[in-house]
């Protein structure tokens, strides 16, 4: 195809004409943009918000080179959300380093064509050149729909394309529409646009708003008509205002006083009044909808959505969604940390001893190992969602878990994000895109990282090990581990929930989220539309989460490493020497005995570096929660990753080869005494309290960097980790001074 031809070296130089795709979500919107660009896309986000902009380069079969971009799917250009803000000043060249598109390819659902209608004349009413892509003919048909595309085409007064994009059809015919370069506005022969036939209702505070815009020179005299309308049926104020000049809002405001309107009522007219509009355009059209159902979708709703198999069905979906994340991206886990590894050996071998060395290995290569071992949970749950929402299954999970959400405030849409951060809290997050409006996408963010993620297992795992006999049996099922393990999990979904409500009910107020969804029916999924789009999760990664990773554990790194003051460790050399003296120990013992002393010299420096002195000053915050300035010294460590605490807390006692599973380690915290009472330090009840803080606690700068640049702020990442380590704190206090007041220990 001539898509995939070769581009000129001097594409990237030339301003090419630009042609915008927009659409209704499900329609085929993005299907089609990846059969017109294939792998020349970029994605990136529009200037100032988070709505993600995707664009591509497209070589005509004429040869010539044009631009594409995706407008974010919306029902409608009503400024309610970014993504409609978005679509709708793209199209008038209103948007950030946005040039005004030459030509918009509007892709309808054939077999809902009322509904995609709606968008498709609010596009024609702006004037801007469209041509009609017909998708899911197939479907259509199989549903008894009757569509003429040349009657529609005279009806619109613009190209209709027949297509079905999933198998290629019609794509070339789309590709001659676009060949054509358009006039400066739409031909609206055929039915009048709805914009120049409204009723008498809607007519009169359009009509002075219009003048309004004209005479104030807020827009163009062939646009201010249409963007009169715009400015009414707009959100002002609320959840997600519309950014909109402060002199357009005003003027709007003015109006709907005037006419004694409120936004709501205007959106209510224009609605009904276009529906009205909609069925004369069919008429016109000769287009007949016999929506006969889908014979596959209706089969598959009789079990998926049944009011107690679909709930089970819909569990068991999740649970191997859930599973895949933790059991299936493990091996590729494995092959990214083996090739860290490899290059930290290689590293070592090659380079001198030295500050610069250090810096590269324990700094640099861990750095970026750490942001990347996270990559093959990323594009596991992001395959997993695409496939879902190809196949058509995504609206109808959020529909199954609206109820369940709703009591907490939440979008039914926030259950696959918060499910999914139980394996790590970056794909979850970066799942929150589905979620419309503004505040339940923050909500979502906020306590997305409250549930117990994998990197908190090693910490579960060490101290159930240490201060519990993990393998008691209770009941004669279960294991004390195991229902220990069991309440941390618990606990972090019942303080999530709970803080959802409240965030819901005060920083973060709005009005639950009704659930306006389109069941779109099921059909095959695109995996070429799947695999571009992991490749676009695996960039967008690597690129927003690896450099601000990569800088938090070079600083990480300097912290522990940094002397104050000259430290004197000529004890540990004589020690060395003492050993290498002593006929007893013999080769093997004088490797461990080395390695022994070289984990004691570690440790000494760490003890007397800029993080030991942090973990000495942070002491007197954290002895009320039962712990020592070693532990503090692991908790700082476990801000670049949060099962860095395991092997933070091997260095600072001077345990070499320290893991959650090392015995070695367990016993040395398990013998660990108080110098000044003699009493264990590892108890319990301090073991439960350290537990509960590395629920609460926000330890993880991957989550923080995803954080701050899907809330383009560093506001919502400093607020997520100051109430998370406030929550955290008083957890395990309440947890460590409630149980000493019950006569635990």
């Amino acid at each position: 195809m001539a898509v995939l031809s070769k581009l000129p070296h001097t594409a990237g130089t030339v301003k090419h004409r630009l042609i915008a795709i927009a659409g209704n979500p499900n329609a085929g919107k993005t299907t089609i943009f990846n059969a017109l660009t294939g792998t020349r896309q970029k994605v990136g986000n529009y200037a100032g918000v988070t709505v993600e902009r995707k664009t591509g380069k497209l070589e005509l079969p004429s040869g010539e080179v044009v631009e594409v971009v995706d407008l974010p799917g919306c029902y409608s250009l009503a400024a309610r959300s970014p993504e409609e803000q978005i679509a709708h000043d793209v199209l008038l060249g209103e948007a950030v380093g946005e040039q005004r598109p030459d030509k918009v390819v509007v892709v309808l659902d054939a077999s809902n064509l009322r509904r995609n209608l709606f968008l498709a004349t609010q596009l024609r009413d702006l004037g801007v050149p469209l041509v009609v892509a017909l998708n899911m003919m197939d479907i259509a048909h199989e549903k008894g729909m009757e569509i003429s595309s040349e009657k529609l085409a005279a009806a619109l007064g613009c190209p209709v394309v027949p297509l079905v994009a999933r198998k290629g059809e019609g794509i070339e015919n789309l590709l001659a529409e676009l060949e054509d370069v358009p006039c400066n506005q739409c031909n609206c022969t055929g039915v009048p646009r709805f914009i120049d036939c409204l009723p008498s209702t809607l007519e009169k505070p359009v009509q002075i708003l219009t003048e309004g815009l004209s005479s104030s020179h807020l827009t163009d005299a062939e646009t201010a008509r249409s963007e009169a309308l715009w400015l009414l049926i707009s959100t002002l104020e609320g959840d997600d205002p519309a950014k909109i000049t402060p002199a357009k809002v005003a003027l709007a405001r003015r109006v709907l006083h005037e006419s004694k309107l409120s936004t709501r009522q205007v959106r209510a007219i224009e609605t009904s009044a276009r529906f009205r509009y909609l069925k004369d355009l069919m008429t016109a059209a000769n287009a007949v909808e016999q929506d006969l159902p889908h014979r596959l979708t209706a089969l598959l709703d009789r079990a998926l959505l049944h009011r107690v198999l679909g709930p089970i069905l819909f569990l068991t979906i999740m649970a191997v969604v859930f599973q895949s994340i933790f059991s299936w991206a493990t091996p590729a886990m494995d092959g990214i940390q083996v090739l860290v590894d490899k290059l930290s050996i290689v590293t070592n071998q090659s380079l001198p001893d030295g500050l610069f060395k250090q810096l590269l290995l324990e700094g640099i290569i861990s750095g970026v190992g750490n942001v990347l071992v996270f990559l093959p949970q990323i594009l596991i749950l992001f395959f997993f969602i695409g496939l879902l929402e190809d196949l058509g299954y995504m609206a109808r999970a959020a529909f199954l878990m609206d109820r369940l959400m709703a009591k907490a405030g939440l979008d039914g849409r926030a259950f696959v994000p918060l499910l999914s951060s139980f394996a790590c809290a970056i794909p979850g997050i970066m799942a929150t895109r589905t979620i419309a409006a503004r505040k339940d996408r923050l909500v979502t963010i906020l306590v997305a990282p409250l549930m117990s993620c994998s990197a908190r297992l090693p910490v579960y795992t060490l101290v159930i090990g240490t201060v519990f006999s993990a393998n008691q049996h209770v009941l004669g099922v279960f294991t004390v581990g195991g229902l220990v393990l069991l309440s941390m999990y618990l606990l972090s979904i019942v303080v999530g929930v709970t803080m959802a409500a409240i965030f819901k009910k005060t920083i973060l107020k709005s009005p639950p989220p009704p659930l306006l969804l389109e069941l779109p029916t099921y059909k095959l999924p695109s995996l070429k539309s799947i695999m571009l789009n992991l490749m676009d999760r695996a960039k967008l990664f690597v690129a927003r989460a690896g450099t601000v990773i990569l800088a938090a554990t070079v600083i990480l790194w300097g912290v522990m490493n940094l002397q104050l003051h000259p430290v004197d460790t000529s004890a540990f050399d004589k020690a060395r020497i003492a050993a290498r003296s002593n006929p007893e120990l013999g080769n093997n013992g004088y490797e461990k005995a080395l390695a022994k002393i070289n984990c004691q010299e570690a440790a000494f420096k760490l003890e007397h570096s800029l993080g030991g002195r942090l973990g000495k000053l942070i002491e007197p915050v954290i002895a009320p929660l039962g712990f020592d300035w070693k532990m503090g010294v692991g908790i700082v460590a476990s801000f670049a990753a949060r099962e860095v605490f395991v092997s933070g807390l091997a260095v600072v006692n001077g345990v070499n080869d320290g893991n959650e599973n090392t015995s070695s380690l367990r016993e040395h915290l398990q013998a660990d005494r108080n110098p000044a009472t003699g009493a264990k330090i590892y108890t319990p009840l301090v073991g439960i309290s350290l537990m509960v803080f590395f629920v609460l606690a926000c330890q993880c700068m991957s989550t923080v960097a995803i954080v701050r640049r899907e809330t383009l702020s560093w506001k919502w990442p400093i607020f997520m980790i100051s109430y998370m380590g406030i929550l955290a704190w008083l957890g395990a206090f309440a947890v460590y001074h409630g149980g000493k007041l019950l006569g635990f220990s």
